[in-house]
């Protein structure tokens, strides 16, 4: 979902401060404005274009050995403003398509991607047949990773049109209404800003493509204020529309225990199983009903796997759905941290530090640790998780539907050892289609 439309935070679930009234004002009627922000703003756009005499090499993210993307006698070229770079995805990363993906500039259902060997190819990002697979001229890869892709981040202003910044303003200060005064304590205390001066910085200066960011789903939305606490803001306003969403659609036992632990873990005998778990954590009157259709994935346990770094997907809720038959402890098992997506003071201040980190411009999610120090309660709260990392292990069919804005990793399993799951094929984030 969008900001307001995904959540986080890591406190003993509290109940929203605001009414169910202002749920549907806030649900209703913002909703469209959301979603039209996250389509406006694109992080990407405008970062490359074709070129028959020209052609830009393009490095990794550790600064390894650069490589051209060339089709059909053109190359590649980035444009001014924009950093383009190759990016390793592991295995059963996708769906989701990772954020930072940049589609190709005359096709957007497909991106640049290439396989161990840098052998170039198409990255299908559209929701049909080829979405996920990087398709080489030597080989098909369908395991939700195991290739390297095209990113790319703006780092000038961009000159697209986002819309009309008065109605964007308006649907921005109306959800920022939604907030109580705890919120705004709440963020002051883990960042130690005075948040609403930074809130009448913003308001003031910010342009139409600034609040088309803020309303938009992109992990990071990068601006000057962050250090102020825009971002932790943002994702406490997420959380709150989160749990109005929630409270409005469903409630009872199972609610409870989404609410706190951000994890639902249930035995599987059929789709039926899936759909009523689904039904109460969407935040949405209807889900797609089953069947479903499943991709397998078959994960091998390798040493230094990037996904065995504990990490968070985004400042909101984004749901994932796995089905695992016996996974045991040697088989590198989903790691979660139960509770973690909620916003305490220290969950809060840990967003904030990463956000306005270095990593943050080029790293897919948020690292529980970073190469950049910790303190007070951003050290406090990665204590914690690494003390409640727990592994998901079973030797029966169970169904685990996760809010992936908590701390979780694939665990590290003996080498060569292979972990069998299912994941819902398709654009749909992993579980549900953010929104």
């Amino acid at each position: 979902a969008g900001p307001a439309l995904q959540i986080l935070g890591c406190r003993a679930a509290s109940r929203p401060h605001a009414s169910a009234a202002d749920a549907g004002a806030a649900s209703a009627s913002m909703r469209a404005a959301i979603l039209l922000a996250h389509a406006v703003h694109a992080t990407t756009q405008g970062c490359l274009e074709w070129s028959a005499v020209n052609a830009t090499w393009f490095g990794d993210e550790h600064d390894g050995p650069a490589q051209p993307y060339c089709l059909h006698k053109r190359c590649l070229v980035a444009l001014n403003g924009c950093a383009v770079w190759w990016r390793t995805v592991s295995d059963d990363v996708i769906p989701p398509i990772p954020e930072l993906a940049i589609p190709l500039p005359d096709d957007d259902r497909r991106g640049a991607c290439r396989g161990p060997t840098r052998v170039t190819g198409h990255l299908g990002i559209a929701d049909d047949e080829n979405f996920g697979r990087c398709t080489t001229s030597d080989k098909i890869f369908d395991n939700g990773g195991g290739f390297e892709i095209l990113q790319a981040r703006r780092h000038a202003p961009p000159s697209i049109d986002c819309g009309d910044r008065r109605r964007l303003k308006a649907r921005w200060e109306a959800l920022l209404a939604t907030l109580t005064d705890e919120d705004y304590a709440l963020v002051e205390a883990a960042t130690t800003r005075p948040i609403r001066n930074v809130t009448a910085a913003f308001v003031n200066k910010a342009s139409a493509c600034d609040f088309a960011g803020f309303l938009s789903s992109s992990r990071l939305f990068v601006h000057a204020l962050n250090g102020e606490g825009l971002h932790a803001l943002r994702a406490v306003l997420a959380e709150r529309l989160r749990d109005l969403r929630l409270t409005k659609y469903a409630s009872g036992s199972i609610l409870d225990e989404w609410f706190e632990h951000g994890v639902l873990i249930r035995p599987y005998t059929n789709d039926q199983d899936v759909y009523d778990l689904l039904k109460v954590v969407a935040g949405e009157p209807s889900v797609p009903a089953p069947p479903y259709d499943w991709a397998e994935r078959r994960i091998t346990s390798v040493e230094n796997d990037p996904q065995g770094r504990a990490h968070v997907d985004s400042f909101a809720s984004v749901v994932k759905v796995w089905l695992f038959d016996d996974v045991g402890a040697d088989a590198g098992p989903l790691h979660v941290v139960r509770g973690s997506h909620r916003h305490t003071v220290d969950r809060l201040a840990w967003e904030h530090a990463r956000a306005n980190g270095r990593e943050a411009l080029i790293e897919p999610s948020f690292r529980l640790t970073s190469n950049e120090s910790d303190a007070g309660d951003a050290a406090a709260f990665v204590a914690r998780c690494q003390r409640d990392a727990a592994p998901i292990v079973t030797q029966e069919p169970i169904v685990v539907v996760a809010d992936t804005s908590l701390v979780h990793f694939r665990g590290a399993g003996r080498v060569g050892a292979v972990r069998r799951s299912r994941r819902l094929r398709g654009d749909n984030g992993g579980g549900l289609a953010r929104q």
